[in-house]
């Protein structure tokens, strides 16, 4: 295979490493609120367009000179070790240098080595002796030799981080530490010239590697939700109480807050066993023979009664070995009295609510019900009668009112007083609740009059009923103090859809029914014409 199919195959593996890395900026975006993902995404960015310009300059595309594109590739080269160095801090907690000011200073060298690259036809300090002795100048060196120290110190705090942290990251750090030798092989037999193909500049695509895998990281071990946080900080910092145990169930750690739950001093407690410290401990061993993990709580009894939860998790090695146990204590002394006031509170809640609703339902009774007889009044009678005939109208059944009033009420009234008039209203209210379906609405219409809506009943029907009714309210006596008197009704009947087809229409043919059963003498049911 000749060097010229070599270079186009190398050219089209380092078109596919930038649509690699435009997909990995592209992703790495969803993840920029995390520590470290930005100088990620800028060290990816130089990445892809040192790698874009390098595959320019290695095909036949068309440039102004002919190293245009290497020139414009030095504006990504630039971006990679800083952005490293940076991302390199975020990841080992070492960040602390890392601020706008210091950003502002890693800009310099990158701005001052592109100028120089640009105007290097004046001066020759990036290209020097290049093109007769294939010796660059020394602003390349320098600019390798800083590129280089920034990698080194990012390099040295992946390595350190590796050999600090817990197994439980180890692999995590390792992986991210891969990338780097990778990059510098690929630069150092780039610069060295150590392969047959010596005019090909195999940094791009190692670079590029590294900062795969750096992403790779990210995505496959979630990096950014694993940094490693110094042990201190932590441990001391924290609010619950923790208590490390050996295998002996001696304490060999507590913080902070584990000390002032337990009232304890960490000298005093060390080497000791737990059950000394914490009395509950008998009852987490009880239960911890029944299962590896343990959930319990208990009243710490002292200057003050404090209710504690205890939870205690098995720890293992990395060849899956007990080495002890992890104790965590939380004070939930104010969680438990929050709890106890949240269930008095919900307790009276519950008994006003249940108030509440009795006082609706009492409200919602006393604004459609009769106070005098006890049955619905003329604004409900209007909604019922409404929806019958919308009902009877889409059953096609049948719906039938009748109009009844009580006959020479005002001479009642004159004769015996109000409170006798009373009586009889109350009667007929009585024999119209017990007599009447459920399904039949009777109300008070006004005064001395009443109305009884009777769905699906037909004229025949209704005027049976509303005369049995007419009967049996007949033969009722009150008792007046000086002997019993009696009184009777007349009333009207209309039907649906035969008198009307509204509410007002029905209720004023029952109307005509009534004045006109009251002029054949009274005491009667007509049926509306």
């Amino acid at each position: 295979m000749t060097a010229d199919i070599l270079i186009i195959i190398y050219d089209l593996i380092l078109f596919a490493a930038f649509a690699a890395a435009v997909w990995i900026v592209i992703v790495t975006w969803r993840w920029r609120r995390a520590p470290g993902s930005k100088s990620l995404m800028i060290q990816m960015i130089g990445e892809g367009w040192w790698t874009l310009c390098y595959a320019l300059h290695l095909s036949t595309c068309i440039r102004p000179e002919p190293y245009f594109w290497s020139k414009l590739m030095f504006l990504g080269v630039v971006m990679v070790p800083a952005g490293f160095l940076v991302w390199a801090s975020r990841y080992t907690n070492r960040d602390g240098w890392v601020n706008n000011r210091s950003i502002r200073l890693l800009l310099i060298e990158p701005i001052l080595f592109n100028i120089i690259i640009w105007t290097d036809p004046w001066h020759g300090l990036f290209s020097g002796s290049y093109i007769t002795t294939g010796t660059l100048g020394i602003a390349f060196w320098l600019h390798s030799a800083y590129s280089y120290i920034l990698l080194t110190i990012g390099g040295l705090m992946l390595f350190l981080n590796w050999l600090q942290v817990t197994y439980a990251y180890r692999k995590q750090a390792f992986l991210v530490l891969l990338g780097l030798p990778i990059a510098w092989l690929a630069n150092i037999v780039t610069i060295f010239q150590l392969t047959p193909l010596k005019d090909i500049d195999f940094s791009p695509l190692g670079f590029f590697a590294a900062g795969a895998i750096f992403t790779y990281a990210q995505l496959r071990h979630h990096l950014f939700d694993l940094l490693p946080v110094a042990h201190h900080t932590v441990l001391e910092n924290m609010l619950d109480g923790v208590m490390v145990l050996d295998t002996e169930d001696r304490i060999i750690d507590l913080n902070k807050s584990a000390q002032e739950i337990l009232g304890i001093n960490l000298n005093e407690a060390l080497g000791k066993a737990a059950g000394s410290a914490l009395p509950a401990w008998q009852e987490a061993e009880v239960q911890s023979t029944q299962k590896q993990d343990v959930h319990v709580e208990f009243l710490m009894k002292g200057t003050e009664k404090r209710n504690i939860d205890l939870s205690t998790t098995a720890l293992y090695d990395h060849r899956n070995q007990p080495y002890g146990k992890l104790v965590m204590l939380r004070d939930i002394t104010n969680i438990k009295h929050i709890e106890n006031a949240l269930r008095e509170t919900n307790e009276n809640l519950s008994q006003k609510l249940a108030e509440i609703e009795a006082l609706q339902i009492k409200l919602k009774e006393e604004a459609i019900r009769d106070p005098l007889t006890g049955l619905y009044n003329r604004r409900f009678l209007q909604e019922t009668l409404n929806r019958e005939i919308a009902h009877a109208d889409r059953a096609s059944i049948p719906l039938s009112l009748a109009m009844i009033d009580l006959d020479h009420f005002k001479k009642i009234n004159d004769t015996y007083g109000h409170l006798i008039g009373d009586l009889f209203l109350i009667t007929l209210g009585n024999l119209l609740a017990q007599k009447t379906r459920s399904s039949d609405v009777s109300c008070r219409y006004g005064g001395e009059e009443f109305v009884i809506v009777m769905p699906a009943a037909t004229l025949e029907e209704a005027a049976q009923r509303t005369d049995q009714l007419r009967v049996e309210f007949s033969e009722m006596k009150i008792d007046t103090g000086n002997g019993k008197i009696g009184i009777t009704l007349s009333a009207g009947v209309a039907g649906y859809p035969i008198h009307g087809n509204s509410d007002k229409n029905l209720l004023d043919a029952a109307d005509r029914a009534l004045y006109a059963a009251k002029a054949k003498g009274r005491n009667r049911v007509l049926v509306a014409e």
